[in-house]
C-alpha cells in the first residue's frame, strides 16, 4: 500500500473565460482542444478532448493493458477522441454515459459506426436520451440522433476493461439518471456535470432537482480521498480536497466546509 498520495502529470488545461452552458459551467472555446493526465508509476491516461458550443469534455481513457480504451460522454469532440485512439491502435470497449444531455451523447453515432462499441446508459436518463431532437431545439443548435443504448449503468456494480476497473456510483440532481465512474485501482472520478472547478451542474433544466444534487456532491464525491482527481464534463481537472476547501456552492453550507 501506498503511504504517499501518487503524482501526476498533466498537460495543462486553457483558461476559462465566462459564458453560459446547459451543464451550468464556465466555457473554455468552440474548437477542439486536448488535454490530459496519466497517473505516474501506473498505467491508465485519461485524455480531455474539449470541443463544441458547450464546449463538453469527452473523455478518452487509457487502460492499463495499454491496448483498450473507453471513450466516456462522446460529444463535439468525438472525432478527435478517435483520432487519438487510432493513432494508438486502441480497441473502444465501450461508450459510457454520465447523463443523456444533448453536448453528451452527440458524437454516439460517430463513435458507435467507428469502433461498434456498446453504449452504456443509466436507464433513468433513457427518456432525455430519446428527446435529444427538443433539447437541440431548446438551445438552438443542431443534433445527431444516437443509435439505441446497448447497456443498462447499474449503481453499485463495477465494470472492468483492459485491466480497468471502475464502480458506477449513482449521483442525480442534474439529470436524473447521471451516474460517476470511480476508479477502483487510482484515484480517479469521471463525474459528468455533477461537480466541476468552483462550480456545479445546473439544476434549473427539467428533472434537475438543486438539493438531490448537494446530496449527491456530499455522498458521492466529498467522501472519496481528498486527493481523487475528478474529471468534470465541462472546465478543468480538479481534486476532491480542493472542491470541499474552495467551491462556494459547498462552502455556502453550514458557513464552512460541507463534510
Amino acid at each position: 500500500m501506498r503511504e504517499d498520495p501518487p503524482k501526476f502529470r498533466c498537460r495543462p488545461a486553457a483558461p476559462r473565460i465566462d459564458s453560459a452552458s446547459p451543464a451550468g459551467a464556465p466555457l473554455e472555446r468552440s474548437g477542439a482542444l486536448a488535454t490530459g493526465c496519466w497517473i505516474e508509476g501506473e498505467n491508465i491516461e485519461i485524455l480531455t478532448f474539449t470541443g463544441g458550443p458547450f464546449v463538453q469534455n469527452t473523455l478518452l481513457v487509457v487502460c492499463e493493458d495499454g491496448r483498450t480504451g473507453l471513450l466516456v460522454d462522446p460529444g463535439a469532440a468525438t472525432p478527435e477522441a478517435l483520432a487519438e485512439a487510432r493513432a494508438r491502435d486502441l480497441d473502444i470497449a465501450a461508450l459510457l454515459v454520465t447523463h443523456a444531455h444533448l453536448d453528451h451523447i452527440d458524437g454516439l453515432k460517430e463513435a458507435k459506426a467507428e469502433t461498434g462499441a456498446p453504449i452504456y446508459l443509466h436507464p433513468l436518463d433513457r427518456p432525455l436520451y430519446d428527446n435529444i431532437a427538443n433539447q437541440a431545439l431548446a438551445f438552438g443548435v443542431p443534433c445527431v440522433e444516437p443509435p439505441p443504448p446497448d447497456i443498462d449503468l447499474v449503481p453499485g456494480t463495477n465494470i472492468v476493461f483492459g485491466g480497468s476497473e471502475f464502480e458506477v456510483l449513482f449521483a442525480p440532481g442534474h439529470a436524473p439518471g447521471h451516474v460517476i465512474f470511480v476508479s477502483t485501482l487510482h484515484p480517479v472520478a469521471l463525474v459528468g456535470d455533477v461537480i466541476f472547478r468552483g462550480s456545479i451542474g445546473r439544476t434549473d433544466l427539467p428533472n434537475g432537482n438543486y438539493g438531490v444534487l448537494m446530496e449527491s456532491i456530499r455522498s458521492q464525491v466529498l467522501t472519496l480521498p481528498p486527493e481523487t482527481r475528478l474529471y468534470p464534463g465541462h472546465g478543468p481537472e480538479t481534486t476532491v480536497a480542493l472542491e470541499r476547501d474552495t467551491n462556494p456552492f459547498v462552502l455556502q453550507l453550514h458557513g464552512g466546509r460541507w463534510v
